[in-house]
This record gives structure tokens, C-alpha cells and sequence, in this order.
């Protein structure tokens, strides 16, 4: 051996892409609106009903179906 030393490779915890920053900046933004203080002061009331449930549950149910897009938005580009 000549003194080569081992291949660096770049780390997989950062990603590589602009698509893969977004994917991963609109998650984080999308799951800090999912949890407290947001949640508990922006959202955390009964009134109006929404889809025949209360505000807090519809919030929930709209960010997390988001949360979700976003992931399959990340594997069908294949991030």
C-alpha cells in the first residue's frame, strides 16, 4: 500500500438535491405546525367543527395528510 486511505464519502443525512432541501426544509416547517406551542395556541379549540369534527382534529388531520405528501412527493423523485 502506497498510504491511500479509506474513500470519504458524503454523508447520506444531508441531502444532495435542491428537491431533497425542500423536501426536507417542508417537512420540518410542516411538522413544527404539528407540534406544541403552535399546535396548543394556534389550534387547540373545539369551535368551528370542520368535516364534522373539531377545529383541532381537522388542523391535525390536514397537516399530517401534508406530512404524508411530502413523503411520497420525496420517494417518487427519489430522494
Amino acid at each position: 500500500m502506497t498510504g491511500d486511505s479509506y474513500p470519504s464519502y458524503r454523508s447520506h443525512y444531508r441531502p444532495r438535491t435542491r428537491a431533497g432541501w425542500i423536501a426536507v426544509v417542508l417537512f420540518l416547517a410542516l411538522l413544527s405546525l404539528a407540534e406544541p406551542p403552535i399546535v396548543t395556541s394556534w389550534a387547540n379549540r373545539i369551535e368551528p367543527w370542520i368535516f364534522g369534527m373539531p377545529f383541532l382534529y381537522s388542523y391535525l388531520l390536514i397537516v399530517y395528510v401534508a406530512l404524508i405528501g411530502v413523503l411520497l412527493w420525496a420517494q417518487s423523485r427519489g430522494l
